[in-house]
């Protein structure tokens, strides 16, 4: 039964679909940002990896929060289960913050890639047992880190995965 419920988490995690997710014009130049999320949930954790490549020739901006963060400290991805799309709920700890500032992203240079594994296993109330579930991100990017109320809506397709929790 191990076997099987690891074979078919890998799978369904291994499934990921790329997107445009920044593709709003800024300073008369268009940006060209594609995002992906992949789920690696084979070893009792889960594992959520967010890639940004930034295909554009202008810098571009990504919370810190996605890019580098080693846990959470917000809901920070849309998780839910698979089929009914009942919410799983957020566990983690909630970080009030200040207004954000430049400190608060990351930059991104042109023609180049990014990749940030974070393990969500602690910090969502996953079901006990083997269950389906489906995750996405949804948040917002910058075109320049002196505009920053200037933000791009950025979005990754949603992916599904098969998860066994204790």
């Amino acid at each position: 039964m191990r076997r099987r419920t690891v074979l078919r988490a890998a799978v369904l995690c291994a499934l990921s679909c790329g997107r445009p997710a920044m593709a709003g014009i800024n300073g008369g130049e268009t940006m060209n940002v594609h995002t992906s999320l992949s789920v690696d949930a084979a070893h009792e954790k889960v594992l959520v990896t967010f890639k940004i490549e930034n295909r554009g020739e202008r810098r571009a901006w990504l919370p810190r929060t996605i890019a580098s963060a080693e846990g959470l400290t917000g809901r920070l991805f849309e998780l839910s289960e698979h089929p009914g799309g009942a919410e799983v709920p957020y566990i983690g700890p909630w970080v009030k913050r200040g207004p954000l500032s430049a400190a608060d992203f990351f930059e991104l240079a042109p023609h180049s890639a990014h990749t940030h594994t974070i393990d969500i296993t602690p910090f969502y109330d996953f079901k006990p047992g083997l269950h389906t579930y489906q995750i996405r991100y949804q948040g917002e990017g910058l075109g320049d880190v002196k505009q920053l109320e200037a933000t791009t809506a950025m979005a990754t397709d949603a992916v599904m995965f098969s998860h066994t929790a204790p």
